[in-house]
């Protein structure tokens, strides 16, 4: 029957229309692509990607106390609002708009740290990257 052959040729048709236009790369990949390597994957960097949603973000403990540089990236929502805690209690919020990296310099206590991350649209990714910085000048 010519069936078969044409239900496999469109099904492999839609198959492939549906990866030309499907999402971006998983957040991992998609993080290093908007990250240096030195920045992403250098030692004493904490940092973690992922789709924009209830309980998005990361936790983790810095090695010492001190100044960090932290960047952030997203797509796919407008904006996003990034929230960071520890123990104590919020040390610091902004927003930012999607589309590229920004990056800013935050005092850090050496105790579990809560980045919260929050979308305008419940769709799309973040990233977000901390490494040990020097103070700013004043």
């Amino acid at each position: 029957m010519t069936l078969r052959p044409a239900l496999g040729a469109l099904a492999a048709a839609l198959l492939l229309s549906m990866t030309a236009c499907g999402p971006s790369p998983d957040p991992g990949e998609w993080a290093k692509q908007q990250f240096s390597e030195k920045r992403w994957g250098a030692p004493g960097v904490h940092s973690a990607a992922g789709g924009i949603g209830p309980g998005a973000g990361m936790d983790f403990t810095p090695g010492n106390a001190g100044w960090y540089d932290i960047g952030i990236a997203c797509e796919g929502t407008s904006s996003i609002t990034v929230t960071v805690t520890s123990a104590d209690g919020e040390l610091g919020t902004g927003n930012t708009d999607c589309g590229s990296s920004v990056a800013t310099t935050m005092e850090l206590p050496a105790s579990q740290i809560t980045i919260a991350v929050e979308g305008t649209e419940v769709q799309g990714q973040w990233a977000i990257a901390v490494a040990p910085a020097e103070a700013p000048k004043p």
